[in-house]
C-alpha cells in the first residue's frame, strides 16, 4: 500500500503535467513561440517575396552583419514602395540588431498594420519589447 505522502506526490506529478500540457496546446494555439527566432541572434530578415532589390540588397547586408547597411537599403525599399510591409518589417530586424528598440517597434507595427498576417513583424515586434525592457534593468 502507499502511503499518503507519494499519493500527494503522485498527484503533484499529474497536475504539473497537465499544467505543461496545457502550456504547450496555449503556445500552439498562439503560435509565436513556434515562430520566434532565437534569442542570441537579431532577428532575420524576412524572405518573402520581395517587390525591388532594395529589399536584396539589405538582405544581403544584413546575412554579413552589416546592419546599418542594412538599415539603409530597407529604407530604400520602403522609400520605393511605402505600403511594402516586408520592407518594414525587414528594417525592424535590421534596427533591433543596432539596440534601437523604439524605431524598431514603430517599423514593425507598421508592418503589422500593413499585412497583419506576416507573423515574422508580429514576432520580430514582441521581441523588440522584450529587449527594451531588458535593457532598462
Amino acid at each position: 500500500m502507499h502511503d499518503r505522502g507519494s499519493n500527494l506526490a503522485v498527484s503533484d506529478l499529474v497536475l504539473a503535467g497537465i499544467i505543461c500540457l496545457a502550456a504547450a496546446g496555449y503556445w500552439a494555439w498562439d503560435g509565436s513561440v513556434w515562430d520566434r527566432q532565437a534569442k542570441s541572434a537579431p532577428p532575420a530578415p524576412s524572405t518573402a517575396a520581395r517587390k525591388n532589390h532594395f529589399n536584396d540588397d539589405g538582405f544581403r547586408l544584413f546575412s554579413a552583419s552589416d546592419y546599418d547597411g542594412a538599415e539603409r537599403q530597407f529604407r530604400r525599399a520602403i522609400q520605393a514602395d511605402p505600403k511594402d510591409a516586408v520592407a518594414f518589417c525587414n528594417l525592424g530586424a535590421a534596427l533591433i540588431a543596432q539596440r534601437r528598440f523604439d524605431e524598431a517597434m514603430a517599423a514593425l507595427h507598421t508592418a503589422v498594420v500593413l499585412d497583419p498576417s506576416l507573423a515574422l513583424a508580429r514576432n520580430n515586434l514582441n521581441w523588440a519589447i522584450e529587449e527594451k525592457a531588458k535593457s532598462w534593468k
